[in-house]
């Protein structure tokens, strides 16, 4: 990994975000394009579009007993 941090960039940030969407989800050139250039900053949404493709993002699942409240009213 620190070899890939030494190499100077080939490509803008321009040019990798254009890429998301257009290559196969998970495309490890891609991935490791943005792995590379913290200076990009690439969003949350940028980067899992490029691991997922379209895939609709999980739904975030809440835990009953987290959000149950015990009254001693019962």
């Amino acid at each position: 990994m620190e070899a890939m941090a030494a190499e100077p960039p080939n490509e803008t940030c321009e040019q990798i975000r254009a890429k998301i969407g257009q290559l196969p989800p998970a495309d490890h050139e891609l991935l490791r394009s943005l792995a590379a250039r913290q200076e990009c900053r690439f969003t949350a949404a940028e980067v899992y579009r490029a691991a997922y493709g379209d895939k609709p993002m999980p739904a975030v699942e809440l835990h009953p007993q987290r959000h149950h409240r015990e009254d001693d009213d019962d």
